[in-house]
């Protein structure tokens, strides 16, 4: 184990402005690191006919949804979801590979009916998740999503949620069906059904209309989708909406979030500042604004003679420069940042060594607009055909740092010094217990800015992303442990904002932002951004991490209380490659979890529960 610099890794040695492999070690720049079945009831789905390319498995799967049939024991049952899942993978996105998620989704959903286990439904969820990905506009694509809608109410156990699922549902598919298909669909009349018995649990006043903008946004996303993808070569991957909506565009290299026309400035803007963090094969640019404004994402394929390599190209509306080079050289996946004037703003080029896939987004408070390249396609569940889960590398990110200490205890208990100390515990017994190679984003009391905390995990190609922090509360009397990821699925649980600004770095000792405000800016900016499987992935390890920390506390700290898994918006975890959480070891604001936090003993539970969870997730639990 080797200190250096601002990062540490156990297992191998990183540089992030160059790179050099000798083996498995790695050198990284100047520091040395070591409910129902509704519409589209899958037993009515005729069986394919039979041809060479059928499996065994897919016969007994169709025949165990049938109504009518008893499912054998839930082993047998889980093999046969597992074998699909695995032949969907292979398969590799075609259509194929679509049905047989479907159909493995099924299964596991029926069995989660019968037997009422959780992770049945879990993975039920992920496997419907993957199997929409890239589906068509077409009334199967929305039968599939009206029975993932209905399983995540169902596995909420609370009809306000599983009204929210079905109704936000129904726009998006009403949507991408556009009104030619919408007119006839048998899948949004039984959604409409379903919406008419939970009637009852329809909110009102200020939480509808929540709910109505909520699916407007996700039908103006459907639609953004749904448009035909521009040329590459000639076009820009992403354009505004009509009426100034909100851009989010997903294409096979790239997926970009835009602010809305009424969410930028009407005035001129100015970039600021550039910041660079090169990786190999990629690499983050973050661009400093002084307000909102829109931007449109293109990319240029290399031309033929191979004078110009791929490029990704910025045009950010009525922008202008000041005190930025024309031109900078950056490295990795980036060979240089030109930046030019046009008539109505600036074009910022991205010039690449390679084709790289692009997520572009932005994060308001203040205004930044984030590049992230990479080699990597959007993460997919990395199972093994023994169902167990790749996990090579981890990185581990202690919060705050430096000037930022983040929350205070009452007896003067700093969140940056906990933070620190419990991920010097995990990452030598991830090393040592489980073989991974581990990152730690800072490696003593620096300040460490949350843009380049991902990118760190991101060049290092980490598996998985652990952010260690301690919660707090205003009045000191909450306790516990709580786990946040992003998950576009999920709203309910949100963190609180005064939570939301101190983790973004909002708070500078003043009082949150308005709540509704804030919360409002980073759905927008941060709702549609999770892309792949990472989501899913995320909820999976959060939920095998609070599991994992309540087995630790059990036997001597009684009563440890369990907030469970939410969505939040936390911008240390957007862009993150990999599936990502943010965990809230304890409330340092409560006088018992702070006497808790200041001893060894709980923060070693609290570093063995991480390598526990991490464990089970390898495992594929």
């Amino acid at each position: 184990m080797v200190a250096s610099g601002r990062m540490l890794v156990f297992g191998s040695v990183v540089d992030l402005r160059s790179v050099l492999v000798f083996g498995s070690a790695l050198v990284f720049g100047s520091a040395l690191v070591f409910g129902s079945v509704g519409c589209g009831d899958p037993a009515a789905a005729p069986p394919e006919a039979a041809d060479a390319a059928s499996l065994p498995e897919e016969a007994r799967a169709r025949q165990w949804l049938s109504p009518a049939e008893r499912i054998p024991s839930r082993p047998e049952v889980v093999a046969v979801a597992d074998r699909l899942a695995v032949e969907s993978v292979k398969a590799d996105r075609t259509p194929r590979a679509r049905e047989l998620a479907a159909l493995a989704a099924d299964l596991r959903a029926r069995l989660y009916r019968v037997e009422g286990t959780a992770t049945d439904g879990r993975e039920a969820l992920e496997l419907y998740a993957t199997s929409l990905r890239g589906a068509p506009n077409d009334e199967t694509t929305c039968e599939i999503a009206a029975r993932r809608a209905r399983l995540a109410g169902d596995l909420e156990g609370d009809a306000v949620t599983s009204h929210r699922e079905l109704f936000v549902e129904r726009r998006r598919q009403a949507a991408r069906l556009g009104d030619a298909g919408a007119a006839g669909s048998a899948c949004l009349a039984a959604l409409d059904r379903d919406l008419a018995m939970l009637a009852a649990y329809r909110p009102t006043g200020a939480g509808l209309e929540a709910l109505e903008a909520e699916a407007q946004r996700v039908a103006r996303e459907a639609i953004a989708r749904a448009a035909p993808a521009a040329s590459p070569a000639t076009a820009p991957s992403s354009a505004p909406s009509p009426g100034g909506s909100t851009g989010v565009v997903s294409s096979p290299a790239g997926h970009v979030v835009s602010p809305t026309e009424a969410q930028s400035s009407k005035g001129p803007v100015t970039l600021t500042r550039l910041e660079t963090y090169p990786a190999p094969n990629g690499g983050r640019i973050v661009l400093h604004l002084s307000d909102p404004t829109t931007f449109q994402v293109g990319s240029l394929a290399a031309d033929a003679t191979g004078a110009k390599g791929p490029r990704i190209y910025l045009d950010l509306a009525r922008a202008r420069s000041k005190g930025v080079a024309p031109e900078t050289n950056v490295g990795g996946g980036v060979e240089r940042v030109r930046i030019g004037k046009r008539e109505d703003g600036l074009r910022v080029v991205l010039d690449l060594t390679s084709a790289l896939h692009h997520r572009v987004f932005y994060l308001p408070q203040p205004f930044r607009v984030v590049v992230d390249l990479s080699s990597r396609a959007p993460e997919r569940d990395p199972r093994t055909a023994d169902g167990k889960r790749v996990v090579r590398r981890i990185a581990i990110d202690p919060g705050h740092g430096g000037h930022d200490a983040g929350a205070v205890g009452p007896t003067g208990l700093r969140e940056k010094d906990v933070a620190l100390d419990v991920a010097h515990r995990v990452a030598p017994l991830l090393a040592h217990e489980l073989k991974v190679e581990t990152l730690l984003t800072r490696d003593a009391d620096v300040f460490v800015a949350l843009e380049e905390r991902t990118a760190r995990a991101n060049a290092f190609h980490a598996d998985l992303f652990v952010s260690i922090h301690c919660n707090a509360s205003e009045n000191g009397d909450a306790r516990g442990v709580e786990t946040f990821v992003l998950d576009p699925f999920r709203e309910a649980g949100r963190a609180p904002a005064r939570l939301l600004a101190m983790e973004n770095g909002l708070l500078g000792g003043k009082a949150p932002p308005d709540p509704s405000k804030l919360d409002a800016e980073v759905e927008a900016a941060l709702g549609g951004l999770t892309v792949g499987d990472t989501g899913t992935l995320s909820r999976t390890f959060g939920e095998l991490l609070q599991r994992s920390v309540l087995a630790s506390m059990a036997k001597r700290y009684e009563g440890t209380r369990d907030h469970g898994v939410k969505t939040a918006g936390f911008y240390v975890l957007a862009g993150a490659e990999m599936p990502a959480v943010l965990f809230e070891t304890s409330f340092i604001s409560n006088p018992d979890d702070e006497s808790r936090l200041a001893t060894a003993d709980y923060r070693q539970k609290l570093a063995d529960a991480i390598v526990n969870a991490v464990r089970a997730y390898a495992d594929g639990k």
